[in-house]
């Protein structure tokens, strides 16, 4: 009993920094599997990490003012992909035109172990906040005075404590995904982004090595993009749904050589946190499940203020948001959707039911799961369901349309009773004509 008592803080510990990895972009913890002790004992030698003042009192940037302990099992880590592009192609921009350094993508991360449930985050990079001791600014900008401004600067808008930091560069998350052998993703339209680099000419699926990758969770010129930036984050989590299903399947066997290339000079991260815990991640993935972690955007809307465009807070939305993540309360239904922007199939669940379909109704949970929705394990259907549909709620209509969008030759269908568990339910009977364009 003692032993087992002394071992619950370590394993909370491992599952804790296993899970938050895993529902952020997954930059490193997709390589958890595959890794050996002396693997990962060479990894951590090399990855630069920052010090850290557990009573928050460092000002100097290479210091951190965060606290390792979690409050009541619940951690925060802020997860930023930096904009450096050190070794990446002219088309990303250069050192020369993007002085600096900035946050491309900021992610807050909260990781309840007790409820076995991770909340992803993210803060649009144009927010205007007040970054301490340099006025008012777009938070990605904060980036630029170093880590420990960031840390600041989130937790002053949040008013949650941080206690884990991780940022990985352009280079990292390529390697990454490269050495995963791709992510596979299915889109319902052509996206095409010049200036990223992006090329997906049809609607379809497809696998995403590291460069296009980075396009992918980059564009900001899509056509049909309202607003750019929040389109991108809707991209961004649909990518990191997938990300999380293709880590969690029985192929996804890495390259060492290539993981350590990729994150050895392209990751850093607060000196609390080590990559020991890494080795359990599928594990404790499979225990979570796709389910267990929600994705969310800070409420905010674009606004024009002396000539410069900025995104601002919606109130009280956004306090509520945050005021749930202090309480260690779900957040519900706050920052589901950006304004103007189509909910990302990552906040939505699906089942699929099989009404004798020979097969198609698996077929097409796994096409929902590689567009990044959230999908149920495929059950039998009714008996009074006998031909295919997309089944929804009068609460559900826009998450009806984002469905209906990828399959677009099932006839939509308003059903209450059939929808319970799931935010659309999708039958699939002898009569199913297919997925147009796969």
């Amino acid at each position: 009993m003692g032993d087992e008592a002394s071992q619950r803080p370590r394993k909370t510990r491992v599952r804790t920094i296993s899970l938050v990895l895993a529902g952020t972009l997954s930059l490193v913890a997709s390589a958890g599997a595959a890794f050996a002790i002396a693997t990962i004992r060479h990894v951590e030698h090399t990855v630069e990490k920052f010090r850290t003042d557990p009573q928050e009192t460092c000002t100097e940037q290479d210091c951190l003012p965060i606290k390792p302990q979690c409050l009541d099992q619940r951690c925060i880590f802020l997860v930023l992909g930096s904009d450096s592009r050190k070794g990446v192609p002219k088309k990303f921009g250069t050192t020369k035109n993007s002085p600096g350094q900035r946050s491309d993508t900021i992610l807050l991360v909260q990781v309840d172990a007790r409820h076995n449930r991770t909340v992803v985050l993210s803060i649009p990079r144009d927010l205007r906040v007040d970054i301490p001791g340099h006025g008012v600014g777009k938070i990605n900008t904060a980036f630029n005075y170093g880590p420990n401004t960031m840390v600041r600067t989130v937790e002053s808008l949040t008013g949650l404590a941080i206690n884990h930091y991780v940022d990985v560069n352009f280079l990292g998350f390529e390697g990454v995904v490269n050495a995963l052998g791709g992510v596979p993703i299915c889109v319902d339209k052509p996206m095409v982004d010049a200036l990223a680099g992006l090329n997906l000419p049809h609607p379809g699926c497809y696998n995403l090595h590291g460069r296009q990758a980075l396009a992918f969770v980059r564009a900001r010129h899509v056509v049909g993009d309202t607003i750019p930036d929040f389109s991108r984050i809707s991209r961004q989590q649909q990518f990191m749904r997938a990300l999380i299903t293709k880590v969690l399947s029985a192929g996804a066997l890495l390259h060492i050589s290539d993981f350590i290339e990729a994150v050895q000079h392209n990751l850093r991260m607060d000196a609390n946190l080590n990559l020991y815990a890494l080795q359990d991640l599928t594990r404790k993935l499979g225990e979570l499940g796709q389910s267990g972690v929600a994705f969310r955007i800070v409420p905010s809307v674009p606004v024009s203020i002396n000539g410069v465009d900025y995104v601002q807070l919606i109130q009280p939305q956004a306090g509520q948001l945050f005021a749930r993540l202090r309480q260690g309360v779900r957040p519900g239904g706050l920052g589901l959707a950006a304004a103007l922007t189509r909910i990302s199939p990552a906040n939505v669940t699906v089942q699929v039911l099989d009404a004798g379909s020979s097969g198609a109704a698996q077929n097409v949970a796994d096409y929902l799961q590689q567009a990044g929705f959230v999908v149920l394990p495929v059950a039998p259907a009714p008996a009074g369901l006998t031909t295919s549909a997309i089944l929804w709620r009068g609460d559900s209509a826009e998450e009806k349309e984002v469905v209906a969008s990828y399959l677009t030759l099932v006839p939509p269908k308003r059903d209450n009773r059939h929808t319970k568990g799931a935010t659309v339910t999708v039958v699939i009977a002898p009569d199913f004509q297919g997925i147009e364009g796969i």
